[in-house]
């Protein structure tokens, strides 16, 4: 017996149909209350891992700016001595300070302690908006003198002034633990009490500074608030009537530090604002929570632990998450939902579910039968075709033309869709466009923290070259010469952030997080003078003019993402080793060189190339000197002349900066002997013998400041 294609299509289908949803009613009668159980667990750790990732990125931050202002308020490098910070650095210290509790709103007050004297400097948000800024100084009699001032423009005015000034912040128990453990530390949550924005609930954290030898010197704590934890909990949407609660759990008590109303976590009595106890909050259920906290055996480092109770007649699951982190403060995060809200929604789910399948396979039948192969086939193609472009396949094809108005405009579409996708391909970085397309997500203002590697690349002579030829001739050199730097780029995994005339800037370890980006960047940089090298013996060939190049690099912290307007964005790096990179590209000039980069790329890239140290300079708008090396080789493939070069260099540097002009000098002219043109050497030659003949000032440190770009 055979049959038509329509009628054996309709008797499947109605086939499928009937066991489909018989199958599905059984099953789903049996799996209801399971799962409700499965779905709220799956929820809570959903939703604890979220929270959790919220309180560790605070947490990291916190102690990541604590390390930084540590390591600001270290002991600077003058001559062959290490001079210890005191209180005339404090305004210095509080300007960089005030930066960054304007972009760490969640920051109360950061404050410097000093070992040696108890001599502390502290930076508060007001109350009213604004900073306030509280310094000590110990004078002669042994007295300290408390100052009070509020930045005004580009200064600091003072406003009071406590001549016997008795507070000791060394007398602190968090400042005793950190001197001990000589580690980051935090204390227990509670109310701070003497913050300048007034009482609020929060916590402190505490960072040792310590000196190149090991020597502690002192404390930078930092007083975090956690109100805006309990706002971000109270964005958190579980369920219909679901919660979340941060506790903080010591061996002797448990405190709410966090919750969706968080007007409930504080009172005041007649000693002042205190925190709210367990026992005198007025929800049963919160109360029920903190019991199963308290009598869990104690948590691990990011430990789990579910449980399940029962209050006025309902079923509540809650999920206890120790948040994870050595060294970090005893909180557990609790996300509790009642049965109820799970059950309900799974009956509901199921319900619709069952019905919509009976009507999606009825429909699917009478489509099927309809257009059958005359619609099946080409929408296969066009799948394919889809598949290509997931798979970011954006080969230039033709249109499959079948006949059919619709699907043949719809084949249309995917090649123009391909065309444009290649062509944003070409406008912002690769990687990222695809990230973009692949997460289904549109592009946003905003960034994340990144340590990555920056470097700015400058036809050399276009300026010049640029008032003496026609545009259009203009234009196809750069061409040949951005070409030649853009494949470099791409080749070593970097991202081309912009064109700027003759100015190619690009960097490594965004939007893909790689570890090797600082070597990625130097051998990039080394490999662009090789390709223009090759370049020149075309450009010879064709009498076109030939140009150099010169590069900058910088490896830092940075904020990368989209800059811009709502409308109008673009992909980008922004941060002070980005303005370090432009400004060491800048210097090639000064120096005659090709390629300079900062300090920590050079330590970054380990023993991969050949280093020499060129100087240590104060660049334009940088107040901090930077040592700058000059990367001369690869080291898997050494050049024993530049080897030498390299370490008469480092040998003549160290002399210099330690006042031994003569000997310096003696070593740079040795390698100007066997390179005439070498301009650090020449440059430094120079120096050495000016500072012989007038010495600098006794708290010279060996840098050179730079007054233009």
């Amino acid at each position: 017996m055979t049959w038509s294609f329509r009628t054996a299509l309709l008797v499947r289908i109605t086939i499928v149909l009937l066991s489909a949803l018989g199958v599905a009613g059984f099953y789903t009668s049996w799996r209801v209350g399971q799962t409700a159980n499965e779905l709220s667990n799956r929820v809570i750790s959903q939703t604890s891992r979220i929270i959790d990732q919220r309180v560790i990125a605070l947490l990291d931050d916190t102690e990541g700016q604590a390390r930084a202002v540590a390591g600001i308020t270290r002991p600077t490098f003058a001559g062959d001595r290490n001079e210890p910070v005191d209180s005339r650095s404090f305004p210095l210290l509080a300007a960089q300070v005030v930066e960054i509790l304007r972009v760490n709103p969640e920051f109360a007050a950061i404050s410097i302690t000093l070992d040696r004297s108890g001599e502390y400097v502290q930076v508060g948000q007001a109350r009213a908006g604004g900073f306030n800024i509280q310094t000590t100084q110990l004078i002669a009699d042994g007295k300290r003198v408390k100052k009070d001032w509020v930045p005004f423009g580009n200064r600091l005015s003072e406003i009071k002034q406590d001549t016997d000034w008795k507070f000791d912040p060394r007398t602190q128990a968090s400042y005793a633990k950190t001197k001990k453990l000589n580690v980051v530390t935090w204390s227990t949550a509670d109310v701070l009490q003497n913050l300048n924005s007034g009482p609020a609930l929060g916590t402190t954290c505490s960072a040792p500074i310590v000196s190149t030898e090991g020597e502690f010197l002192g404390v930078v704590s930092i007083s975090l608030t956690l109100t805006d934890l309990s706002k971000f909990l109270k964005t958190i949407r579980i369920s219909p009537n679901g919660s979340t609660t941060l506790f903080e759990v010591t061996a002797s008590t448990t405190k709410i530090i966090a919750d969706p109303e968080p007007d409930r976590l504080m009172t005041s009595d007649g000693t002042g604002p205190r925190l709210v106890a367990i026992s005198e909050i007025q929800d049963q259920r919160l109360q029920r929570v903190a019991h199963e906290v308290e009598t869990l055996p104690k948590f691990q480092t990011a430990e789990s632990r579910l449980a399940q109770f029962k209050q006025a007649g309902e079923t509540y699951f809650t999920g206890m998450t120790r948040i994870s982190g050595s060294q970090r403060p005893p909180w557990i995060l609790s996300v509790t939902v009642p049965q109820s809200d799970f059950l309900n929604w799974s009956r509901e789910t199921t319900l619709f579910f069952l019905s919509f399948t009976a009507l999606a396979l009825a429909v699917g039948a009478i489509v099927a039968l309809l257009l059958a192969d005359r619609v099946v086939k080409p929408l296969q193609m066009l799948a394919r075709e889809t598949a290509k472009i997931k798979a970011f396949d954006w080969n230039e094809g033709k249109p499959k033309i079948v006949g059919i108005t619709e699907i043949d405009d719809l084949s249309r579409s995917f090649e123009t869709l391909k065309a444009g996708l290649r062509s944003m391909e070409k406008l912002v970085p690769a990687d990222y466009a695809r990230s973009l397309i692949a997460s289904g997500q549109e592009a946003k203002l905003g960034g994340q923290r990144r340590h990555i590697t920056t470097y700015f690349g400058d036809i050399i002579g276009f300026t010049r070259l640029s008032h003496e030829l026609p545009p259009e001739e203009l234009v196809e050199v750069l061409a040949e010469y951005l070409d030649v730097l853009s494949n470099v780029v791409l080749e070593s995994g970097g991202t081309l952030d912009k064109f700027n005339g003759d100015d190619v800037m690009a960097f490594w370890g965004a939007p893909t997080i790689t570890a090797d980006h600082a070597t990625s960047a130097v051998r990039s940089a080394l490999t662009s003078i090789k390709a223009l090298n090759e370049l020149h013996k075309e450009l010879a060939d064709r009498d076109h003019p030939i140009l150099s190049a010169s590069f900058g690099i910088a490896t830092g912290d940075v904020i990368v993402g989209n800059v811009g307007s709502k409308k109008r964005m673009t992909y980008t790096v922004i941060g002070d080793s980005v303005n370090l990179a432009s400004r060491l590209q800048g210097l090639n000039k000064f120096y005659q060189t090709n390629i300079l980069a900062s300090e920590e790329t050079m330590q970054e890239t380990g023993d991969n190339f050949i280093w020499r140290h060129v100087d240590t300079v104060a660049v334009f708008g940088r107040l901090e000197p930077e040592p700058v090396y000059q990367p001369l080789c690869s080291s898997t493939e050494p050049d024993e002349v530049l080897k030498k070069m390299a370490d008469l260099s480092n040998r003549a540097i160290e002399l210099f900066q330690n006042r031994q002009f003569l000997e310096a000098a003696t070593l740079y002219e040795e390698i100007l002997e066997n390179h005439p043109q070498d301009g650090p050497a020449a440059v430094l030659h120079a120096r050495c013998i000016r500072f012989n003949d007038n010495p600098p000032a006794e708290d010279w440190d060996g840098s050179f400041h730079m007054t233009l770009k």
